[in-house]
Order: structure tokens, then sequence, then C-alpha cells
């Protein structure tokens, strides 16, 4: 089969996590790189490669060996580059968020649907052998269910102001934090409710950047996420703590290629194959590049884009007051 031409739609941050998956495999090339900002397309030439640089969407999409394109723009502008793609003709990986509202993400799932173009969000927890690991565990029972999975985190955020604009990026509680709940809807299911309280710590920004979101699912499992992107500074982190409480046991990640189990009977060691972020971003692009040859639905789909918006758009819908919403 002949390789696959791919077009980037956007040659920021993230662009730079795959663009090298796709220098390196066998099965496509970069066809053509497009920013609003020329001196990002040069920069992408000279670092990837493509003969085509453009900074418009039309002429990306009009060329003839685009075939499927990667929108790595600020989430505000996914909607446009993933309904012109779909317009066009064109398979589709797109960034996650999805979107930053609901009913964006169900517009570009049905333009993905009516086009017959296979959609593929950025979701590559499903490709990480630790999060996997996980997910077989507490499907296994091993601890027993319902469980808690409580993860802190905090820190000074992106340094990109733009991840902290209410109307671009979201702030953390979607940009960041859409990974768990996609992760969480992966191992247990649909979410049943959202339980929040957030605020802002920072006055320079409009996206909520603090607090916690309690995600609960209608298998009983629940879900805390207590995070900040509201310390000072550029990179200032207090810290991170991650386990998952049952009422057998609990788990704990103490780092390398093992997660530790704790049950009352003694301590299980549970081992999985080591990688990195590098080869989990390589894994979801030869999935996606598989998908557009053979027309196989993706891991992660329009479907999972959208239901993780949901939970987001729910943990948002607060005014910087608790709030519960059910899903």
């Amino acid at each position: 089969m002949s390789k696959l031409g791919i077009g980037f739609i956007g040659c920021g941050g993230i662009h730079t996590a795959h663009a090298p998956s796709l220098v390196d495999n066998p099965d496509a090339f970069i066809a053509c790189a497009m920013d609003v900002n020329p001196e990002a397309v040069k920069k992408h030439q000279e670092n990837y490669g493509a003969t085509c640089g453009t900074t418009s969407l039309d002429e990306l999409l009009a060329h003839p060996e685009v075939e499927a394109v990667v929108v790595c723009t600020p989430t505000a502008f996914h909607k446009e580059g993933v309904l012109a793609a779909a317009a066009a003709g064109k398979h589709i990986f797109c960034e996650k968020p999805m979107s930053l509202s609901v009913a964006d993400c169900e517009e570009m799932d049905a333009a993905a649907r009516k086009a017959g173009v296979v959609l593929q969000l950025g979701f590559v927890r499903h490709f990480c052998n630790e999060w996997l690991k996980l997910r077989e565990i507490l499907q296994d029972g091993i601890i027993g269910r319902p469980v808690s999975w409580r993860q802190m985190m905090s820190s000074s955020g992106p340094a990109v102001p733009w991840f902290n604009d209410a109307k671009i990026g979201g702030g953390p509680f979607i940009d960041g934090c859409v990974h768990n709940y996609d992760f969480g809807r992966f191992i247990f299911g649909d979410a049943s409710n959202v339980v929040t309280d957030i605020t802002r710590m920072k006055s320079d920004r409009t996206a909520w950047d603090t607090g916690t979101v309690i995600v609960n699912y209608g298998s009983g499992d629940q879900q805390v996420i207590c995070w900040s992107w509201g310390l000072p500074g550029d990179g200032l982190s207090s810290g991170f703590f991650h386990d998952v409480l049952g009422p057998e046991g609990f788990i704990s990640f103490p780092g390398g290629n093992t997660l530790t189990v704790t049950r009352a009977d003694g301590v299980q060691e549970v081992e999985f194959e080591a990688d990195d972020g590098g080869i989990w971003f390589r894994r979801q692009m030869a999935h996606f590049i598989e998908c557009c040859k053979t027309g196989a639905q993706p891991e992660a789909g329009g479907k999972e884009g959208l239901e993780a918006t949901r939970i987001a758009a729910a943990a948002l819908d607060n005014g910087g007051r608790p709030t519960i919403v059910t899903l």
C-alpha cells in the first residue's frame, strides 16, 4: 500500500509530539504543514520536512498528496479545522480536548460520519502500558469494586497564555483533566454526575484554574481530581499524588515498570512493559494511519471526544460555586 500523506493544521507545541511519529513511520509521510504563523511553518520544515508549507488552510486541504490531517491548533479552533477537513474528505486526527462545548463536538462528530472519514482524538493514554495495566487490574477486580481513583496535582501550568483563556483553552479542568475523564470512561463506562468546586487563583486569566472535580460513574466508581494551575512563576510545582482505593485494597504508583497493589493478604508488584511518552505517541499515530488505510473505528474516536467534553463542560458549569450536574 502507498504511504499516507499527512497534513498538519497547526505547528505549535503539541505538534512536536506528533511530527516525529510521522517522520519515523514507514506507512506515512508529511505532505504539507500549515500554520497562521509563517515562522512556525518554516521551523516545522527545517525540523521535520514537508515540501509544502503554507499559512492557508484551503491550500493545505487542496494539496493532492494530503489524505489526512493532524489538527494541532488551540482548542477553540479545532472545530474549524475538523469541519473543513471533513468537507474536503480528509481523515482527521484531532488533538484533545475535542472542543470547548458539547454542541461543537456533536457537530464535528456528525460531519466526520457524514463524510465517511476517520476521526480520532488525541487520548494517548489508550496507548500507554502503565495506564492499560491499571485498567486491567481494576477490571479484574483485584482491589474490589467500586473504587475511588484519586489524583492531586498543582503547578503554575503552561506558560502559553491561551491555555488559561476560558474562550480558547479552557484551563486545566478541560485541557488537562480531559485525559482523566476519557480514561475514566474507558475503565468504568458512562458518568452519572459531576460534583464541582473550582475557583480562580490568578486574576490575570479568565479560566478557572484551581479546585476539585468529582466524577461519579454509573458503575458506582468514582474519580476525585484535585488540580491547580494557579501557582506563581513558570514551572513551579508542589508535587503530585495518585492512588486508587477499593474495598479489597489500594493501588499506588511507585514509578518504573510496576504498579503496587496492597491488600490485607499482602503486597504485590504488578509489572508492565516499560515505555515512554514518545512510544505512546508513535503507537497512537500508527493506529490512526492503520484506521485511515482500513476504515477501522479508532480506539478513541468522536464519541470518546464528545463524552469527555460532556464531563468537562459539566465541571466548568459551576460559575465559581459548588455544583452537582447530572449527566
